[in-house]
């Protein structure tokens, strides 16, 4: 009595079988005449074959096929899985990917914005510092922050009204 395990895409077909046979040739034969579709896939994959436990090298297949089998063994058949692409054609995309990320990540690191310095900051440029310093500016349309508590605040005002584009009622518009 010998039991056939399968693996892999072959579960469909047969998944654990107790057959009463004393090779692994004759067992195989057995399930190749039973269902032919089983054939074509077995055949057209490659094994890892294992013996109660023991891998099969490559080499020694047909030694192992034709030997007489203890009762109670085990022969499990896993198909290998296999990749679209030669490894070594991998290895290298993955290795460029790699590359290519780190280049980015260093080129990004290095063209950060720098920021102002203190006489840059002194300069004509208006600032967003709404309560954290002596002047309040805020842009129109901006959001101004809401205080809760006191605080003591710049001089300057915020808005000094709303400037149109309509030049023909020049005097009734607000600046």
């Amino acid at each position: 009595m010998v039991k056939f395990e399968f693996g892999g895409h072959l579960r469909r077909y047969f998944s654990d079988l107790n057959m009463s046979t004393d090779s692994i040739s004759r067992g195989l034969r057995i399930l190749f005449g039973q269902d032919i579709e089983f054939r074509k896939a077995f055949t057209q994959s490659q094994m890892h074959i294992s013996i109660n436990n023991q891998n099969v090298h490559p080499d020694e297949l047909s030694f192992h096929f034709e030997r007489t089998l203890p009762d109670n063994s085990i022969v499990k058949f896993t198909p290998v899985v296999e990749g679209a692409i030669e490894g070594g054609i991998a290895t290298w995309v993955v290795v460029g990917l790699v590359a290519a990320s780190i280049a980015l990540s260093v080129y990004t690191l290095f063209k950060t914005p720098n920021k102002p310095s203190s006489t840059d900051a002194q300069s004509d440029k208006i600032t967003n510092n709404s309560f954290s310093s002596a002047e309040n500016l805020v842009g129109q349309g901006r959001p101004v922050p809401i205080l809760l508590g006191e605080m003591v605040v710049g001089s300057n005002v915020i808005s000094l009204g709303i400037d149109t584009s309509n030049n023909q009622d020049w005097d009734i518009s607000i600046s």
